[in-house]
């Protein structure tokens, strides 16, 4: 794993890029400055000419992803691993409108699909980090669609719109729930391809409640 310590002062992978284009291909760990404090984000610098910023990364089992509001607006794990990089981020990142959205997804024997969306990008605190998200093309099918337009939730923090119980708590994750989602890409990790809407889920890619073996989340100006 790459770990680089020069790029402090940029504020994504897509602007390290710009600068260094050198680094095309230099997958890694990176130190970036986001609303003034340093975050170490993973960046791939080689899908489609690089430049993405991961917000949610996902290998194995080894990180807790059922957490409360406030870890999830700061951020847990590690971005060589598994992690999510931090709602509050996820706005900064966003904030001017002018974000793409890539997830690659891999099943357990080994096959591999990606959903592309055009337009991403999130509210701040104060309105629940609600979402925005259009645009789909790609491999995986749309998974995000009735997820536009949706306040954040957790386990310790409803806002979803269903009427007959908590999303965050019957899904075990933390996502834009509606009523409540065909993704639940921070649900329980289990090793095996279980069907279950619980765990690391992406419904639209096979129609069904398979989990997943891995996940990533990264976005790059459009």
């Amino acid at each position: 794993m790459l770990y680089h310590s020069d790029c402090t002062e940029n504020s994504d992978c897509w602007d390290i890029l710009r600068k260094y284009p050198s680094l095309q291909g230099a997958d890694g760990v990176y130190p970036l400055t986001i609303a003034s404090k340093t975050k170490f984000v993973y960046c791939d610098m080689t899908t489609e000419g690089g430049g993405w910023t991961t917000i949610q990364r996902r290998q194995d089992g080894t990180t807790d992803f059922y957490r409360t509001w406030s870890e999830y607006k700061q951020g847990f794990g590690d971005p060589s691993k598994n992690y999510w990089i931090g709602n509050d981020a996820i706005y900064e990142l966003t904030r001017n409108k002018d974000q793409e959205l890539r997830v690659e997804l891999q099943r357990f024997n080994g096959d591999k699909a990606y959903a592309k969306y055009s337009t991403f990008y999130v509210g701040d605190e104060g309105s629940k980090y609600i979402l925005t998200v259009s645009g789909y093309s790609g491999t995986a099918g749309d998974s995000m669609a009735d997820n536009n337009g949706m306040k954040f939730s957790t386990k310790n923090q409803d806002n979803d719109q269903y009427g007959s119980g908590a999303c965050a708590t019957s899904y075990h994750g933390a996502w834009w729930y509606n009523t409540c989602t065909l993704s639940n890409l921070n649900g329980e990790y289990i090793y095996s391809a279980v069907s279950r809407h619980s765990r690391p889920t992406w419904y639209k890619w096979k129609d069904r409640w398979e989990a997943l073996k891995q996940s990533l989340m990264m976005i790059r100006h459009s």
